[in-house]
Formats: structure tokens, sequence, C-alpha cells
């Protein structure tokens, strides 16, 4: 199928099978690990001896991936 097809039209097809893969993914899967406290819910001090909620997650250790967001998997 794909070998009867020029270069150029097997990349695009190609992409255009990566990008469904990846829609389909994030609308199984939403959410990601925060980057900024790493999942733990937690976002510390420079000593490392306090922490408070951190500020991006709210403390949910989780962020929803922006094409979920865009695909309306928001919360």
């Amino acid at each position: 199928m794909l070998s009867s097809l020029d270069p150029t039209a097997r990349a695009i097809v190609l992409l255009g099978l990566i990008v469904a893969l990846y829609a389909i993914s994030a609308l199984i899967w939403p959410y990601t690990e925060c980057s900024s406290c790493q999942g733990s819910n937690k976002h510390r001090s420079p000593s490392g001896a306090n922490f408070r909620r951190c500020r991006r997650c709210h403390g949910t250790g989780r962020r929803t991936r922006l094409l979920a967001q865009l695909l309306g998997r928001a919360e």
C-alpha cells in the first residue's frame, strides 16, 4: 500500500498516523506528571526542609496535557 506512494506522500501519511496515535493517547490518558513538582504534590524550599502545595498543579501532582485540553478533556 505505502510502497506505491512517492516518498513525500509516504512521509505525510506516516506523520498523519503519528499525530492520530498521539491524539488517541491524549484522549485515553489526558493527564501527565506535573513538571514543577514531579508528581510529589509539593513545592520544596531551596533548603529542601520546608514545602507547600505546588502552585502549578494545585497539589494534585498532575497536569492536563495540551492536546487533551484542545480536545475537550480538561477538568
